[in-house]
């Protein structure tokens, strides 16, 4: 696991509830869940990479966090994380406040 990933995973609690923004293949998410189990979701543009969250069992979703955040109510996740994925978008100010209303708090590396 990438050190980035062990960080992260020393951040959350046990059984938090997260969204992974950009998760990729899901190694984050399948880590977290195996080692906090932890409530994970994630979002992802790349069809193929959801393809591989999906065989491995993961909830994720296709979707452009720029323009498909606002589908989340408020506060739904304990932690909303975006690893490496921020230099990605057009406008990351709108993003980076749609993490922040929907979730309590916000990891970005």
């Amino acid at each position: 696991m990438k050190n980035e990933f062990k960080i992260i995973s020393h951040l959350l609690p046990v059984r938090s509830r997260i969204l992974d923004v950009g998760c990729g293949d899901g190694t984050l998410i399948e880590s977290l869940i195996k080692q906090k189990d932890i409530d994970a979701r994630g979002i992802e543009l790349e069809e193929s990479k959801v393809k591989k969250c999906i065989f491995k069992g993961l909830s994720v979703i296709q979707g452009n966090a720029e323009t498909e955040l606002n589908q989340f109510p408020n506060k739904a996740f304990d932690f909303v994380i975006l690893s490496q994925t921020l230099q990605a978008f057009y406008r990351p100010e709108n993003v980076l406040n749609e993490l922040l209303r929907i979730g309590k708090k916000v990891i970005i590396s």
